[in-house]
């Protein structure tokens, strides 16, 4: 079986409406995604750490360099700043990368089952197939004491921001990814409520962990790490990427506490 690979060669990206590059040259060692399951994107913010997770997925193109997925069933897809062909975005989107953002997705108009099933009814599946895939789903999203027969009919105003976080989540996973891309799905939660979203999207790598990969944007930094029980991360900073430990995190933490300390005096 091949190994899994996304590699950056020489990656800078930039935004028509700014002059200097949001990151430059970047390069991403090919193993790094074959070697952790579990990435967070982590720095100062305005740093690149959205315009990283957006490259990596292919909603936004390189303005230099190439990108390039290779998955474990040897089907790879590579892009420069022409971006993949639209035959190839759609198969990514569809068959290989899923997305979560802080915003959710839900319409609020469709119930929870509803708003699970849809993806799959734009892919051209029927409302009967999608829902019941979507009754299969959101159980390993659900507490233990959540009803599912009450939480289904219920509409996105009617619950709280976990649980529509959680609902967002079974959306994003319902046409089984192989790499779920989050952006900040925490942002606006409360630790408990951020430890039952970190849970479910732990558990969801741990389900395949040879087909699985999870890679999310977060300024929760060590909480983050230790919710998922992970010590490895990339470093987005001044228009770099880099990969560091836990440790270098604190350091760089302590660091810049003392910095604004120093200059509040």
């Amino acid at each position: 079986m091949t190994k899994w690979k996304c590699e950056f060669k020489e990656v800078t990206a930039r935004w028509p409406s700014r002059e200097k590059d949001t990151l430059k040259d970047i390069q991403l060692n090919s193993t790094f995604v074959e070697n952790h399951t579990m990435i967070p994107l982590m720095g100062p913010s305005g740093q690149g750490k959205s315009t990283l997770l957006y490259l990596m997925a292919a909603l936004k193109w390189p303005s230099e360099g190439q990108i390039t997925w290779t998955f474990p069933d040897n089907k790879t897809c590579s892009w420069d700043k022409k971006g993949p062909t639209s035959k190839e975005a759609a198969w990514l989107r569809r068959e290989r990368f899923g997305f979560a953002f802080q915003d959710n997705t839900l319409s609020s108009h469709l119930t929870v089952l509803e708003n699970i099933a849809y993806p799959l009814v734009l892919k051209g599946e029927s409302w009967s197939k999608a829902y019941k895939k979507a009754e299969a789903q959101l159980p390993k999203v659900l507490l233990h004491d959540e009803e599912m027969d009450e939480f289904i009919k219920s509409f996105p105003a009617e619950l709280s921001g976990g649980q529509q976080q959680r609902v967002a989540l079974a959306q994003a996973m319902i046409h089984d990814p192989w790499v779920l891309f989050a952006d900040e799905p925490t942002g606006q939660l409360d630790y408990r409520t951020r430890l039952q979203v970190m849970n479910v999207l732990r558990e969801w790598v741990k389900a395949d962990t040879s087909k699985h990969r999870l890679i999310w944007v977060t300024h929760h930094h060590t909480d983050d790490l230790d919710m998922m029980g992970i010590d490895t991360l990339l470093f987005v900073d001044d228009r770099t990427c880099e990969t560091q430990k836990r440790s270098q995190l604190v350091e760089w933490k302590q660091k810049t506490k003392a910095l604004l300390t120093t200059r509040e005096k």
